[in-house]
């Protein structure tokens, strides 16, 4: 046994500097990149895998994962066996595509939306302000006297804060119902954990 493992070891280091070090051209992506394979030198499980980037400014000092496809990365990490065929990189990189085009278009539909409820809130505070004007006019018209609490303060002077609270009041008294948004309703509830039963 001891000597099948001497020889398989001694097999492998004469291969590793052999010309070339035994290593044999296992495919190329689009970009030009090369990927070798090995044996490992040292009777390792898995053989060595390296690639030789074709863009010459990338070396291994500044190397990024994003210059390699993901099924060249799981071959060079030894989580696939089989390098990856062209037919199947060329799918991914359709599937990246519709994706990308998708997501541009959720995108588009959600710019549409949020000018669709700028333009529901504002319409929606212009009727409150109806609602509060008249209002006003109809608090006027019942004051008698001219007592300090019938004129009216000057808007310029109140802080926008309180023009809207007196705004929201107005439209209270005048039965206005804003619209439920989604988050209202909520109300956050304790967490109370089950008892996890062993197996």
């Amino acid at each position: 046994m001891s000597n099948l493992t001497l020889m398989r070891r001694l097999t492998l280091s004469l291969k590793a500097i052999a010309p070339g070090g035994g290593r044999r051209l296992a495919g190329k992506d689009f970009d030009g990149n090369l990927y070798f394979e090995k044996p490992d030198p040292n009777g390792g499980r898995y053989p060595r895998r390296t690639v030789e980037l074709a863009d010459p400014q990338l070396s291994e000092a500044n190397y990024d994962d994003a210059n390699i496809s993901v099924q060249w990365q799981s071959w060079l990490r030894n989580t696939r066996k089989d390098p990856p065929t062209l037919a199947e990189i060329q799918r991914d990189e359709a599937r990246k595509q519709l994706t990308i085009s998708r997501a541009k278009a959720l995108d588009q539909a959600w710019q549409d939306r949020k000018a669709e409820l700028a333009l529901e809130q504002a319409q929606d505070r212009q009727s409150i302000l109806s609602v509060a004007a008249a209002s006003r006019g109809l608090d006027n018209a019942n004051a008698t006297g001219t007592s300090e609490s019938s004129i009216p303060e000057d808007d310029s002077k109140k802080s926008p804060a309180r023009k809207q609270v007196e705004e929201r009041e107005a439209a209270r008294k005048a039965g206005f119902k804003p619209q439920v948004q989604q988050g209202d309703t909520f109300e956050p509830q304790a967490w109370s954990p089950s008892v996890a039963r062993r197996r």
